[in-house]
């Protein structure tokens, strides 16, 4: 039996949510200011208003189950190296997310400035998942590399 390694899961996704406050911080107001959002009510100074509890919720459950998937699925790569694990990691954002990206764009044509920092969240976030998940397995594990 797999055993996933749950203190390496608390780990990443602490470090994704600190990430992910970091980035809504520190978004420049210039990203909210098309259509609706150019109301002066959406912009305190200059940075974005606080979210809803809701949107923070799904924020926190969507990366937890993020974690949880890719977790999951390393635990299932039989035969393969930490490193291998590693670009596993960075090829499902690379070939998966990335052009979700690309095809998201399209629809919501954004300058490639607001395209970039919407990329970065992404490419920070796969970092950590492939610099900790994939180097941390369970000590409990009993096929051990």
């Amino acid at each position: 039996m797999y055993k996933i390694n749950n203190k390496a899961i608390m780990l990443v996704f602490f470090f994704q949510i600190l990430a992910g406050v970091a980035w809504y911080s520190l978004a420049p107001s210039m990203l909210f200011l098309d259509g609706a959002a150019a109301d002066a009510t959406n912009i305190v100074g200059n940075q974005p208003e606080i979210p809803s509890v809701g949107l923070i919720a799904v924020f926190v459950f969507s990366i937890l189950m993020h974690v949880l998937f890719i977790a999951w699925l390393l635990v299932r790569v039989k035969g393969t190296s930490a490193f291998d694990r590693f670009v596993l990691v960075l090829g499902i954002w690379l070939f998966i997310v990335l052009p979700n990206y690309a095809v998201l764009n399209l629809y919501l044509d954004l300058s490639v400035l607001e395209w970039g920092y919407f990329l970065l969240y992404g490419a920070i976030n796969c970092l950590i998942t492939a610099l900790i998940l994939p180097f941390w397995r369970s000590a409990r594990s009993i096929f051990k590399d």
